[in-house]
């Protein structure tokens, strides 16, 4: 799986995938974003699957950690949302982890994580 756009916004960090089965990985910035608002930075023609990873929100042990989905003409198709779960050592789950702590490492101190899970991000150490 490779990374070939990487896009920040406010809330969200957006990756675009390639080699996968996911088209984009978008990972939640603070506990206070919205996963509804991600429609928003889509390109109104994308069609694909999506990872949504919303361990700053959710934490990194939770089943509701990741969830995956399908986008249309840039909008969530109804019905096709449903949680994923990701060992530790997956690929897409290290990516994740790897990206938001390069891209991104200010959003740790807003997120819901343990003191000790935001050191072990910061040493590489997939959570």
């Amino acid at each position: 799986m490779h990374t070939t756009n990487i896009t920040l916004t406010q809330d969200f960090i957006i990756v675009d995938l390639s080699d996968g089965d996911y088209d984009k990985l978008v990972i939640l910035r603070n506990w206070e974003a919205d996963f509804n608002q991600i429609e928003h930075h889509m390109l109104d023609g994308f069609n694909g699957r999506i990872l949504i990873d919303m361990m700053t929100k959710m934490g990194a042990k939770n089943n509701e950690r990741f969830l995956a989905g399908c986008v249309v003409k840039g909008k969530f198709k109804t019905g096709a949302m449903a949680y994923v779960i990701l060992n530790r050592q997956e690929e897409l789950r290290v990516l994740s982890n790897r990206i938001l702590t390069q891209q991104s490492p200010d959003s740790l101190e807003v997120s819901v994580l343990t003191l000790t899970q935001k050191k072990m991000l910061l040493k590489g150490l997939s959570i």
